[in-house]
């Protein structure tokens, strides 16, 4: 990817930067871990917005602020035993968490991440350069450049299923239960994260059609088959609703 680099920018602001990004070959660059590996000989400008990004993690209550410049390492330094644990199973490289930052692991949207797992299944709001209000994780369009985040709840169960510890998990699942409300989010070897809200007397119906989701959005291969999957990941939920 490297040698089509054509020209480096230092956008002024982020909004400057949101325009330069329309156009064609452009891309943001902050760790730059995932363009290394992308290897796109189609990007020829990169928008260096390090400058641009803080990397301020505060704990205000049971909320965890973090600011989109914040590496992986910096997060996981921050001592929370289950977001620590979904960083070092998404990026076990502590070379590469010392680069990638949490807004970069956000936009990527790698549905094998246990981070942006857990970080659906908490409900955690973003807030965009472009818009005042924050939006949460599963509404966010992929618009806009990530500035900060609230994760309202660090208290997500997270399970993986993997060939090795150290290997990206094929079916991942998070769950995070409130007095009202459980949101549940998957992910892995699929063709996208699915996230949903359920109320405490969750419908039958609605979760039907949620596993039937689930089931349509693996792939079968040597891992196994989509009716496969899908029962791991019942089984994994069933086994969450009794662990408090």
């Amino acid at each position: 990817m490297w040698s089509s680099i054509e020209q480096i920018i230092k956008p002024d602001s982020l909004s400057e930067a949101s325009v330069l990004l329309k156009e064609s070959g452009s891309v943001l660059f902050a760790g730059g871990t995932y363009l290394v590996s992308q290897k796109d000989t189609d990007i020829n400008t990169l928008l260096d917005i390090n400058h641009l990004l803080s990397n301020q993690i505060t704990r205000h209550g049971d909320e965890f602020h973090l600011d989109a410049g914040c590496t992986l390492q910096e997060i996981a330094n921050f001592d929370d035993a289950h977001l620590k644990s979904a960083i070092l199973s998404a990026c076990p490289s502590k070379n590469i968490r010392n680069q990638r930052t949490i807004g970069g692991e956000i936009a990527r949207s790698r549905t094998d991440s246990d981070l942006l797992v857990f970080l659906f299944a908490s409900r955690t709001q973003l807030f965009l350069n472009e818009s005042e209000a924050p939006v949460e994780l599963s509404h966010w369009n992929g618009e806009g450049i990530i500035e900060k985040m609230i994760i309202p709840a660090l208290d997500v169960k997270l399970e993986r299923v993997a060939l090795l510890d150290s290997a990206p998990a094929f079916v991942i699942v998070g769950m995070n239960e409130q007095a009202d409300s459980t949101a549940i989010c998957i992910g892995g070897k699929s063709s996208k994260i699915l996230f949903i809200e359920t109320r405490s007397e969750p419908d039958e119906t609605e979760i039907r059609k949620f596993m039937d989701d689930v089931e349509s959005c693996f792939s079968e291969d040597h891992l196994g088959t989509p009716a496969y999957k899908r029962h791991l990941v019942s089984s994994l939920l069933q086994e969450m609703a009794v662990v408090k």
